[in-house]
């Protein structure tokens, strides 16, 4: 099979395709994607309670497949009670997660007990309530965890939060809690809060953007629209990432046509460091912009704490051991720096 050369293009256009007919067809799924509601991956554009395909800066027939992936699951065909008398706890264990996405909607509660059953069981809806009710009833509420799925509709969530705390608890989480914890209580030491401090549209007016340790390309392709407007007015994207991932080279933005056609320069400078080097590198940059008088030592002093330690430390720092640990060369430490203390507005993804 021949490499690709760019990600998107008409291999994500057959994909979405592919992904309609699974769904019950083109016209379904375009009415689907014309609802009033947001992208089920990212919660970005799809038009919100406008409907359409228009993303946030009102342009149209913005969306990714992502989102067409997880809008086909819901809208496949139920699993059946035969699908469970078929597959047993075993057999399920051995499917992949793409095959057990493909096992149909859950429209009816099933049951496991360890040690009768050997496959889930249908049971009645007044049976799953009576077994949730009764096992709430019978522990404090502060022995209970609430999870809910990232993948689960905003008034889902909504709705079982206010459940939890009705019940008597607030110990609720979904997945992006253990997606984003670790980073959250980094952030949360090193810049006060544990969330994001931009939105998509400052990367919309952004100069010089960062991409490090992440696929936008794969896992968030809306992203990959603005990137390619970085590129076109001049502006410059560095991709850290041990891995060349190809839509990060160059990707085809099928709602472009230029893009689709010639596709897309995405990256101006990709370095590969070590798998755990990036702490490394990213000393190595902050110590060659020091070494250049490129640190805004007047907005340090204002608003960091610990800013003179932090350059006596960058200081001291031997460039070997820099490059050793980092795996990035000198040539390639002294690009980034370089197009960072030329850029007026940087963002970090």
């Amino acid at each position: 099979m021949k490499k690709p050369k760019s990600g998107g293009g008409w291999p994500a256009v057959h994909y979405t395709w592919r992904k309609a007919r699974e769904a019950g067809g083109p016209v379904k799924m375009w009415r689907a994607l014309r609802t009033k509601n947001a992208c089920k991956t990212c919660a970005l554009g799809m038009g919100g309670q406008k409907g359409g395909m228009v993303n946030e800066a009102g342009r149209r027939f913005e969306v990714c497949k992502k989102s067409i992936q997880a809008m086909a699951a819901d809208m496949q065909e139920a699993t059946s009670s035969k699908f469970w008398e078929t597959n047993s706890i075993a057999q399920l264990r051995a499917f992949s997660p793409r095959e057990l996405e493909a096992c149909g909607r859950l429209v009816e509660p099933v049951v496991y007990e360890p040690g009768v059953d050997e496959h889930y069981r249908p049971i009645t809806w007044d049976d799953a309530i009576g077994r949730i009710a009764g096992k709430l009833t019978s522990v404090a509420p502060d022995e209970t965890f609430w999870y809910l799925s990232g993948r689960s509709s905003n008034e889902a969530g909504f709705l079982l939060q206010l459940f939890a705390r009705m019940y008597g608890t607030n110990n609720v989480n979904n997945c992006s809690y253990y997606c984003h914890q670790a980073s959250g209580v980094g952030l949360s030491s090193a810049i006060g809060t544990g969330t994001a401090t931009i939105v998509l549209d400052d990367i919309e007016h952004a100069d010089l953007v960062f991409v490090i340790g992440g696929n936008p390309a794969s896992n968030h392709p809306r992203l990959m629209t603005t990137l390619m407007h970085v590129r076109r007015r001049g502006g410059h994207v560095v991709v850290i990432n041990p891995v060349i991932e190809t839509g990060l080279v160059n990707f085809k933005v099928p709602s472009d046509w230029r893009s689709m056609l010639l596709g897309s320069e995405i990256a101006s400078l990709y370095v590969q460091p070590h798998i755990g080097g990036d702490l490394a590198l990213l000393s190595g940059v902050a110590k060659r912009i020091e070494e250049m008088g490129a640190a805004d030592e007047k907005y340090l002093e204002r608003y960091c704490h610990g800013w003179p330690e932090l350059r006596e430390h960058l200081r001291e720092l031997d460039w070997p051991d820099i490059h050793d640990k980092s795996g990035a060369s000198q040539a390639e430490i002294n690009a980034i720096a370089r197009l960072y203390a030329e850029a007026r507005n940087v963002v970090f993804c």
